[in-house]
């Protein structure tokens, strides 16, 4: 065999084998990490206390495709407030809150669930409306606006998330799994997306290494030479 290179060409060439392969490997790592927490088990946490009144918020969230808002309420477990969702609603428009001082007096929570990171905004997120309770992040550090000051100093940094959760679509309700009480929070790219990922930077470099083998050849660079017969 014989293979003269073009040296330009090499030098690129191996430049982007390096990027694509590196590509696959760091989004295989991030299927196997993702993975290791699908299949690690939940530290389940409970909280118990009473929801402090007025403190009602309607939050928007984006939930497997589908457009929902969140009725999240600030419960106090006697050493700390804690902001938690309590029911999804699946609809475009957002929904009333209970707004005003009596709304959710006298109520009671106690949920099994997990804390969670709050989300942060970026340059799509729409303007809070504090004044009619409708927000588009969920964040106990702004949702805190919303209560008494002694209270919002007791706000617990993280968002509580309960296993189960009051699921209303076109009128009609039931208990479900909440979506948002995983230890992998980012469910908008599940695992399997991720090998896929790596899949097509790995097929997409040895696709490369083809193009570049095959372009020698043709150019009369790289030769196979048969044997001698006897």
């Amino acid at each position: 065999m014989s293979f003269r290179p073009l040296p330009v060409l090499t030098l690129f060439t191996l430049a982007s084998l390096v990027i694509l392969v590196m590509l696959g490997n760091w989004q295989f790592r991030r299927f196997s990490e993702k993975m290791a927490l699908d299949n690690a088990p939940v530290a389940w946490t409970n909280i118990d206390g009473s929801v402090v009144p007025g403190s009602e918020a309607m939050v928007y969230s984006y939930i497997e495709g589908s457009a929902a808002w969140r009725r999240v309420v600030a419960i106090d477990t006697g050493t700390e407030v804690v902001f938690t969702p309590i029911e999804v609603l699946y609809q475009v428009e957002p929904p009333q809150p209970c707004l005003g001082p009596d709304c959710g007096v006298g109520l009671q929570f106690a949920a099994r669930g997990l804390y969670q990171n709050p989300r942060g905004r970026n340059a799509f997120t729409s303007a809070d409306s504090p004044e009619t309770g409708i927000f588009y992040t969920l964040d106990p550090a702004v949702l805190g606006a919303l209560l008494p000051a002694e209270d919002m100093a007791r706000v617990h940094g993280r968002v509580f998330e309960p296993d189960t959760i009051r699921l209303t679509e076109n009128g009609r309700s039931t208990v479900g799994d909440n979506p948002f009480a995983q230890v992998r929070a980012d469910s908008k790219l599940p695992p399997q997306r991720h090998f896929g990922y790596a899949i097509t930077w790995w097929g997409l470099a040895m696709a490369l290494l083809g193009v570049y083998l095959a372009f020698h050849y043709q150019k009369g660079r790289l030769r196979f030479r048969k044997g001698s017969g006897a």
